[in-house]
């Protein structure tokens, strides 16, 4: 089914990435040949060649770049920390990082949920800028948008809800991470910032291109192209969050985190198999045409009909209650 395995309540998504033909008007500025030949559908060698490449970049503060992964099997719910001395700004090793995070999560047989956040009450301001000095030219641009948009992709497709935490701001780069997840929650005060115009670039790690899927195409031309920070109710009411934490101390970040993991396991209720077979929903969804996406929705439900959480549930009535 184009790429869809569904096996015994297990499912995978395979090309995640869309081969990019070429762009009306002639604007590209380097050669077709030269702009497939870096990074269009790549490999997971590919992915391990460009990491080689930005994993020594120099970043503002070398001792302190960390994506810190905990893991708590008793519920089923992972966390990520952004920690760096740049406001939580991605190196080229935290971005190697990731990488290495998203791979444990994809294995790790009792997850339910992740949450990613960053240290110290501020989410992430996107690219270290002392790394980005060192990248900016076209070829060495286009494999680090290759290698984050590898990683925000396989953060969508987790077999898990994922869910991000914004506190502070989540600015450029950062803003893009956030819509790699399922669910976004914010704090009251944070701010979202798609602010590449005011650096002259525009989104490159996906953010642009699920920003317009996400709000539509004239909401995410007016944020992207005003380069504005949107503040936590607007991004409730044009549906970029799913929720405000409320009624805690924003400063005491522990107490935000907790209120965050909270409304996280509000969505965990259902047994594993389920919650797998409504993400792997999700992301048939997201990924294919209607009449393929049903198709897989058909076999994801008969997956379940009939199994051990299902039939608990025709047994006690659950659906009424």
């Amino acid at each position: 089914m184009n790429g869809i395995s569904l096996t015994n309540n297990m499912w995978s998504i395979q090309n995640m990435y869309v081969s990019i033909g070429g762009t009306p008007g002639g604007v590209m500025c380097k050669p077709m040949d030269n702009f497939n030949s870096l990074a269009t559908s790549p490999t997971r060698e590919h992915i391990d060649n460009i990491r080689d490449q930005v994993r020594h970049l120099d970043a503002k503060d070398p001792e302190i770049q960390h994506v810190i992964l905990t893991k708590d099997s008793e519920t089923g719910i992972a966390t990520i920390c952004l920690k760096s001395g740049a406001k939580n700004a991605l190196s080229g090793r935290m971005i190697c990082q990731l990488t290495d995070v998203i791979d444990e999560l994809a294995v790790w047989s009792d997850g339910k949920g992740v949450l990613l956040y960053g240290a110290d009450g501020f989410f992430c301001s996107g690219s270290d800028l002392v790394t980005v000095k060192q990248v900016a030219n076209y070829e060495d641009g286009y494999r680090v948008a290759t290698l984050m948009q590898y990683n925000i992709a396989r953060f969508q497709a987790l077999p898990m809800i994922s869910m991000v935490l914004i506190e502070g701001s989540a600015l450029g780069g950062g803003a893009e991470l956030t819509l790699g997840a399922d669910l976004r929650v914010m704090t009251q005060s944070s701010k979202i910032g798609f602010v590449h115009m005011r650096v002259g670039v525009c989104c490159g790690w996906g953010g642009g291109s699920r920003l317009v899927q996400l709000i539509g195409p004239s909401r995410a031309t007016e944020i992207l192209s005003s380069a504005r920070t949107v503040g936590a109710q607007e991004a409730l009411n044009i549906g970029l969050i799913n929720h405000i934490i409320s009624d805690c101390d924003e400063t005491n970040h522990q107490q935000v985190l907790e209120k965050a993991l909270d409304y996280l396991k509000q969505h965990l209720i259902g047994a594993r198999p389920t919650l797998l077979a409504m993400k792997a929903l999700v992301n048939v969804a997201r990924a294919l045409p209607l009449d393929q996406a049903l198709a897989a929705e058909a076999q994801l439900f008969a997956s379940t009909w009939g199994k051990e959480a299902h039939r608990a549930a025709l047994s006690s009535n659950i659906k009424h209650r």
